[in-house]
């Protein structure tokens, strides 16, 4: 243990920006007493867990962040009257929830008319008891301790609890994992119910952090927004050169992550019936410690977190958290048809816009709705294993042209099922989500019924193996409506959440577990609602990509019709939409850097040119603005291209090729010392390998100096590098690392212009002073 302590740690100083110590960092649990100490290099926690007060010190590189000891755990049970079963409710034909299509700003909304569902269930909980810091011991009288190595570079303690007395026959299990050369703890409980009395949790929380003011600096790592909490975010000292970052991989609204430190479930929508035999399991949440210097760059200020969460965190989060996905899977870029489309496609104009799509260079052209059949007064938004004949009479032999054309298949799949297709005299539950959840002659597919689980990996995976589609965007709200059908698997309306989110993200690993080289997407839709959610850990845990809300369409005139000379817009006013569109994306894809933005999907860079909206420039911007992740979301009417369009993206696509065969660049984003995105002034960023080679992507706004000083810290300072502008074909000369890092490279741009830097590595020359 101790010669791979010592061997991690250079690379964990490296990874967390702080000088060499000569004393090694430790990664250890040991228990004293009552006391349970965790060593994970800078972070250290003390458990204070075996008397009658539950509570934790957190420390990192020995200072401390909480003033007063903070409370482990936090939630309340309930006791079931009568004592037995909750009872979920049978068909009925009026329906839960309608749902119909609507568009605000820019963005796809939904119209939804909620009925109030009187059909009450007949158990009722009674006696509640909040288990906290304070009662802690009191309730949990017995305990113990078990320390293990789950595998090789791991370390977990597990402590037990049992109640003997107030909560007779329930126990606990609080567990706490480390990870060798990284300066993180996972945490999750399990509870069991070996009693008689048939329970409901809720109010759980499993982090109460209780930062004190020097550590109370919050940043946000993921996007806070529609009132669902971020699943990472930072919490700091006043100038971010020293905290932790919290992070929860509890999936969607499920979540809650506050700016006082607190991590768990959200209260709205969370409880879970534990009956007799039963147990549960949380999702896990996270800390991870940095350490470091904050400093002024020639551009901004470089700070401890932001180096830590492009270096260390995401490399934790890559090899430990998150799912990975094989570079032999790519699909960037990714054409789809849903913009000025819609789901008026058809054999005959796939065909023309897949031809226009391989010209231009996309590696995967995505149907979107339309090309389904949807059954008897099916809409749009239904979709089963069947083409539409009406359109698509050889959906097979389309396939195989998109694919001989160079790119991969796919397809958009859909929740709904088709009501007047569905058997309701089956025997046993029915496939669908009770209240009945409608939209354009749809069900909602219940997540929360194995069956109708099976149903839904079955046609995906036959969609994968008939029509060789390897792509699938799966879409529509239904989860969020809840699900209390009699024989599903959820008891309660507002369990069904959470089973619901469990049994959606579950059919995704059993699709890649019988469809390995399939890349699924999930929508913001698909796991809340219209608009839903931003990516999240939860997710990322499950699929290839996520495609983040909103769906905007800035740029693209009539969104849902294909361009014609009738069209009114003004083409001045769909340029500076289309300018619109590139910051809004880059902004959102910075927002989302706590995680790996080459999954995160923005929709969508629109490619449609209506009257001369679409330049050259304006593309470029695309491309550079996209590129904060990877180009995997681009949508509009091929048919409006122009020559040029169709030559400039082709030329710019096969760059991009280049650059990431070369140096691996969609799955790198550094962003520290740098300005952060601005359509005002310059931003740029690095998309850089461990070499310091790769891309370097320079945006002006609007304002700003014609000549920018453009600082590269991510480069290696004893190195020496050739460097040269991609869109303007000009050599920008040879530097060291230590004159890139001090922004001895001076760049020139227009207003509005955009440069894509290659860094590459050279042989010992001479160079720039």
């Amino acid at each position: 243990m101790k010669l791979i302590a010592v061997s991690c740690l250079l690379m964990f100083n490296i990874m967390f920006g702080r000088a060499i110590n000569p004393i090694p960092q430790k990664w250890e649990i040991k228990k004293y007493g009552n006391t349970i100490l965790i060593n994970a290099g800078i972070l250290e926690q003390k458990l204070n867990c075996l008397g009658q007060e539950f509570s934790s010190q957190l420390f990192v590189d020995g200072n401390r962040l909480n003033e007063e000891n903070t409370g482990e755990i936090q939630v309340t049970f309930r006791k079931a009257l009568p004592n037995t079963e909750p009872e979920g409710i049978a068909y009925s034909s009026e329906s839960g929830v309608e749902q119909a299509d609507a568009v605000k700003n820019q963005t796809d909304a939904l119209s939804v008319k909620k009925k109030q569902n009187t059909m009450e269930q007949v158990v009722q909980w009674t006696d509640s008891i909040c288990i906290s810091k304070e009662n802690f011991g009191r309730v949990f009288n017995k305990s113990s301790s078990q320390i293990s190595e789950p595998e090789k570079g791991t370390r977990l303690v597990t402590i037990s609890y049992t109640s003997e007395l107030i909560m007779a026959g329930v126990s606990l299990e609080i567990n706490y994992e480390i990870y060798t050369g990284y300066p993180a703890i996972r945490k999750w409980v399990k509870f069991y119910n070996r009693g008689s009395q048939w329970l409901k949790i809720s109010d759980l929380m499993l982090e109460k952090l209780n930062l004190s003011n020097k550590y109370a600096h919050n940043t946000l790592l993921t996007p806070n927004s529609r009132n669902i909490d971020p699943s990472i975010m930072a919490f700091s000292d006043a100038t971010a050169s020293a905290g932790i970052i919290s992070a929860s991989e509890i999936p969607s609204r499920l979540r809650h992550l506050s700016i006082d430190g607190t991590s768990g479930y959200n209260s709205d929508f969370f409880e879970w019936v534990l009956g007799p035999g039963e147990s549960f399991r949380s999702e896990p949440v996270f800390i991870f410690a940095f350490s470091g210097a904050s400093y002024p760059t020639v551009s901004a200020v470089s700070t401890a977190l932001d180096r830590c969460v492009e270096s260390g965190f995401h490399t934790f989060m890559n090899r430990h958290i998150l799912r990975p996905v094989s570079q032999r899977k790519s699909i960037a870029p990714v054409f789809c048809t849903w913009t000025n489309y819609s789901a008026a496609i058809n054999d005959s104009n796939m065909h023309v816009a897949a031809d226009l799509a391989s010209r231009i260079g996309f590696k995967c052209f995505q149907l979107d709705a339309g090309w389904s059949d949807t059954g008897p007064k099916g809409g749009w938004a239904v979709t089963t294993p069947k083409p539409n004949l009406q359109n698509f009479k050889d959906l097979s032999g389309l396939s195989k042209y998109i694919r001989s054309e160079n790119m991969k298949t796919g397809l958009w799949f859909s929740v709904f099922i088709n009501e007047l297709e569905v058997d309701r005299n089956m025997k046993g539950p029915g496939l669908y989500s009770l209240p009945l959840i409608r939209r354009a002659g749809g069900l909602g597919l219940s997540f929360c019924y194995a069956k109708s689980r099976e149903k839904y990996v079955n046609e995906i995976v036959y969609l994968h193996k008939t029509y060789l589609v390897d792509y699938f965007k799966q879409d529509l709200s239904n989860v969020c409506y809840g699900d209390i059908a009699r024989g599903h698997e959820s008891r309660t309306l507002k369990e069904s959440y959470l089973r619901g989110l469990r049994g959606l993200l579950a059919t995704q690993d059993e699709i890649h577990r019988q469809a390995p080289d399939v890349w699924l997407q999930l929508s913001h839709e698909i796991y809340w609602e219209t608009p839903g959610p931003e990516a999240d850990i939860a997710v990322l845990q499950h699929v290839d990509s996520y495609h983040s809300a909103p769906n905007e369409y800035w740029g693209a005139g009539n969104r849902s019709k294909p361009v014609t000379p009738s069209w009114k817009y003004n083409v001045d006013s769909l340029k500076q939409k289309l300018i619109q569109g590139a910051f809004r994306a880059r902004n959102l894809l910075y927002a989302h850097r706590g995680l790996p933005l080459d999954r995160v999907e923005v929709f969508g860079a629109v490619t449609t040119n209506f009257n001369g909206s679409l330049t050259p420039e304006i593309q470029d911007r695309q491309i550079c603005s996209w590129l904060a992740g990877a180009p995997i979301s681009f949508s509009g009417d091929l048919g409006s291209l122009t020559a040029a369009n169709i030559q400039c993206y082709s030329d710019r696509f096969k760059m991009l090729d280049n650059l990431q065969q070369k140096y691996g660049i969609y799955a790198e984003f550094q962003f520290s010392g740098v300005p952060v995105p601005t359509d005002e002034g310059w931003n740029w960023w690095g998309k850089l390998n461990d070499q310091g080679c790769g891309a370097v992507v320079v945006l002006r706004g609007s304002a700003g100096a014609d000549m920018q000083k453009v600082n590269i810290p991510w480069v290696k300072s004893k190195k020496i590098y050739q460097l040269k502008g991609m869109l303007s074909h000009k050599d920008l000369g040879t530097y060291s690392g230590n004159q890139l890092i001090d922004g001895k490279l001076a760049l020139s741009l227009s207003p509005f212009g955009q440069e894509i830097i290659q860094v590459s590595l050279k042989s010992a020359t001479p160079v720039k002073q």
